[in-house]
């Protein structure tokens, strides 16, 4: 497992770790759609390329996850996959790979409006990185 559901007052909470950056931003991804939605395995027949910049690894977590919310929202597309190529403040590139959603066939689980900044702090341990992310529903 690659992350741990927390509890938290009115909103959702999840802990996220990985090996290296790109991984912590990769899981941290897969951790939110797995909150959203019900996913059966499926093959991904869309890819969304992402670069972004931020002042801080918070900053650019919360930009990415924001972006998948986003394609997903706006555009209807399920994140089944996440590659993140460079995980750098100023030279972050990350891929999603994704199909249509179809709410009859992944249900919702719960509408996410925001990535929040609450209690966020990127950390290196032992021999990973670790995260804590609050999402607004």
């Amino acid at each position: 497992m690659f992350y741990q559901p927390i509890s938290h007052t009115a909103d959702i909470g999840f802990k996220v770790w990985g090996n290296t950056l790109e991984e912590l931003f990769s899981n941290a991804a897969r951790a939110m759609t797995d909150c959203m939605v019900q996913i059966d395995d499926g093959i991904p027949t869309q890819t969304i390329f992402v670069q972004l910049k931020a002042d801080s690894l918070e900053e650019l977590l919360v930009q990415w996850l924001s972006e998948v919310l986003y394609h997903f929202e706006t555009d209807g597309l399920l994140g089944l996959g996440f590659t993140v190529a460079q995980c750098q403040m100023k030279d972050f590139k990350a891929t999603i790979h994704g199909i249509p959603w179809d709410p009859e066939k992944q249900p919702l689980k719960t509408q996410i409006k925001a990535v929040t900044f609450h209690e966020m702090k990127v950390e290196k341990k032992k021999d990973r990185y670790e995260v804590q992310v609050i999402v607004a529903v």
